[in-house]
């Protein structure tokens, strides 16, 4: 799936360039001890395919096996999309009807930011 691009602006993304492609996001299991995982992500959390891979490997590993508390390290992505904040609540709203909380850790830049202007960061950090 390629980007929109329109009058040198990414429709799906307008805050990037035209035509820059936009990278995919990486998980791995950064510790695990008893009921807790902290997860690190890498690259940038955007566009729907990348969220909704992520989002699906996410519920398949971490939500179903027993683990009570899921945080995710957010300082490894580079840049965050509506479709990524999206992925985000989603996997706070699966979680917290499971009787898990899954809060987000140390987001940096542009990604704080998107999370700020949206609304979340509180929801995400506190698990409210």
């Amino acid at each position: 799936m390629s980007p929109q691009v329109t009058a040198g602006k990414d429709q799906e993304n307008p805050g990037r360039p035209a035509g820059e492609v936009r990278g995919m996001v990486q998980y791995e299991v950064a510790e695990r001890r008893g009921d807790f995982i902290r997860l690190a992500l890498r690259g940038e959390l955007a566009g729907r395919l990348w969220t909704e891979h992520l989002q699906a490997a996410l519920e398949d590993h971490f939500v179903d096996d027993g683990v009570k508390l899921i945080l995710v390290d957010l300082a490894g992505l580079s840049f965050m999309d509506n479709f990524g904040v999206a992925t985000l609540v989603a996997l706070h709203r699966e979680s917290r009807g499971r009787g898990k909380r899954f809060l987000v850790e140390l987001p940096e830049g542009q990604v704080k930011e998107k999370l700020k202007v949206t609304g979340v960061l509180k929801i995400l950090q506190e698990g409210a």
